[in-house]
């Protein structure tokens, strides 16, 4: 099942504002479990605590997710605008530039840390998804009841099996409907 994206524009904002709603129910659990802690002896000061930690610190959170994502979707929309595809060294380059730009204001040095940092975040996102990817296609591959493992298991549909038509591929020409059972392997 493949995932389709709202087009640019729109998925800048849609972007930032799923990681603000990430941002913030992260951020709430997180301020509230840490609030609850060090809050002092009690239940209900642990709990005045913990809603007192969501209340400050939360919306900080909640933005920076949300400014990470709209700029790394700006630069994602400008890298597909240009480069016309979508794939892995997008979100790696995307990674890297958004780092960089979000911490220009520190100086160069920082910035390069940051570049270097979210490219190699990027990169290991998209190798750990190539992977499950490949592993997920491997587990659904069908084996057929009684071949060997090694044994072709599906039918091969571009090129005739017929001797007399060796030379004859799919897309060359009409074909007739034995010549189709035949490339099937029905028969």
């Amino acid at each position: 099942m493949e995932y389709v994206r709202q087009p640019c524009p729109i998925r800048i904002v849609e972007d930032a504002g799923g990681a603000f709603l990430m941002g913030t129910i992260g951020g709430s659990l997180f301020q509230f479990l840490k609030g609850f802690r060090d809050a002092p002896m009690g239940i209900r000061r642990g709990l005045y605590g913990g809603l007192d930690s969501v209340k400050l610190r939360t919306p900080v959170i909640a933005g920076s997710f949300a400014v990470w994502a709209a700029t790394f979707s700006t630069v994602d929309c400008t890298m597909i605008h240009y480069r016309q595809r979508e794939d892995a060294w997008n979100s790696i380059v995307c990674g890297a530039a958004t780092g960089g730009i979000l911490s220009a204001r520190q100086g160069i040095r920082q910035m390069a840390n940051g570049a270097l940092i979210g490219c190699l975040v990027l990169a290991m996102v998209e190798g750990a998804g190539a992977a499950v990817a490949k592993i997920s296609a491997a587990e659904h591959q069908s084996i057929a009841p009684g071949k060997a493992q090694g044994k072709q298991q599906r039918p091969q549909w571009d090129v005739l099996q017929d001797e007399s038509k060796k030379d004859c591929h799919m897309g060359t020409g009409p074909h007739s409907l034995s010549d189709l059972v035949k490339m099937a392997k029905v028969v």
